[in-house]
């Protein structure tokens, strides 16, 4: 068995998945809305698909052309409503999830900045538009929020707060609506409330489009998912997600394999190293969500990750970078620096676990590319 001790050379660098991953691409011809297709390409394959340039857009037209589908959900859709004051500790359960909108709000296209009215109820408007706006000063507990009566775009508006207090008010429950409802009176005013533009289902940062003329349009308001169309070769159309049920596209990422021999995890790393790459290191929420995916069909509680603790060094993968991102059970990070422990994922729930021995056998996840620079 390889000896880890405190002489181990740790060698820093920058994590990343190579840009050359085979991506294979699957038409599903059952007729789903795109909630129900994005879980289902996420328990068969990887995601709903995400197209990066034309010829793997090329690839995904001639797909369909084949299968005789003559519309398909891809994973594009628009961004979730969400707060500009980010910090998670400011939020309990649910609080991020409050919303007082009027009727019918929001009524979507390119309004993606939220306002309130002077009727107290909650409005979607463009962002470049100007109103008066709240801040949040979280400084001042007694009068937390602030009415600045210069008249903004939403952007402008953030600046202002960042600059001046905490930032635009988040509304986090009745009472603090009520609160900025009685500082700002019948005055229309931004609060922290925004919504990204279109994404990936899949969390890439990809910004290639192939929209059809005119497109998006957000027809009757509410046309947030992007559907492919074979009529017209391949362009894109806005649809509405929940309400329209047409096939698919899956795309599947061939950088992981679950192996489910019982092996240590010093066999483990032994077997990935000669038959593939390595055991797979988990520096991204992206790799995370399909090591989750791949472990679901394990034959073991547990599978070994390429996670490993040593003296004076802490947790580090064996790609050569430290845990930067992570996803440990409750309690599980938590070693004696003088320990060496290994790191294996819940094949249930995929939470990571140290309390575990590397004598113990276990399925495990090789990568079949490099994954650190």
């Amino acid at each position: 068995m390889a000896h880890w001790g405190c002489f181990l050379l740790l060698f820093l660098g920058l994590c990343s998945l190579s840009s050359s991953v085979p991506r294979q691409f699957h038409v599903v011809k059952e007729q789903k809305s795109w909630t129900e297709a994005q879980q289902y390409c996420r328990e068969k394959f990887t995601d709903l698909a995400t197209i990066d340039d034309m010829t793997e857009m090329e690839k995904v037209k001639s797909l369909i052309h084949e299968a005789g589908v003559k519309r398909a959900w891809i994973g594009l859709k628009q961004g979730k409503w969400q707060w500009s004051l980010a910090d998670r500790g400011f939020y309990r359960e649910n609080e991020t999830d409050f919303r007082n909108w009027g009727n019918p709000q929001p009524d979507g296209g390119d309004q993606e900045c939220v306002y309130k009215g002077e009727n107290g109820k909650w409005h979607d408007d463009r962002c470049s538009h100007s109103h008066h706006f709240i801040c949040y000063d979280g400084g001042n507990s007694t009068h937390p929020y602030v009415l600045v009566t210069d008249k903004k775009n939403w952007a402008d508006a953030q600046r202002y707060c960042r600059e001046r207090h905490t930032d635009l008010a988040s509304v986090r429950n009745q009472k603090e609506n009520e609160q900025i409802e009685e500082v700002s009176g019948r005055s229309s005013v931004w609060i922290g409330l925004f919504r990204d533009a279109w994404e990936w289902s899949e969390g890439s940062s990809s910004s290639f489009r192939h929209w059809n003329t005119g497109e998006p349009n957000y027809g009757s308001s509410d046309e947030f998912c992007a559907e492919i169309l074979n009529a017209i070769g391949g362009r894109w159309n806005d649809a509405r997600c929940d309400n329209h049920q047409i096939p698919f596209i899956c795309y599947e990422e061939k950088l992981l394999v679950l192996v489910c021999d019982n092996k240590t995890w010093t066999e483990a790393l032994q077997y990935c190293r000669e038959h593939h790459v390595d055991l797979v290191s988990v520096t991204s929420e992206r790799v995370q969500r399909w090591v989750r995916a791949r472990a679901k069909g394990a034959s073991t509680a547990h599978v070994w990750l390429g996670l490993r603790h040593a003296c004076g060094l802490g947790w580090f993968w064996v790609c050569g970078e430290t845990v930067c991102y992570n996803h440990w059970a409750p309690g599980q990070e938590q070693v004696e620096s003088f320990q060496q422990r290994v790191g294996a994922v819940e094949s249930g729930g995929g939470q990571w676990v140290s309390n575990l021995t590397e004598t113990d056998k276990l399925n495990f996840i090789c990568t079949t590319v490099e994954q650190c620079d």
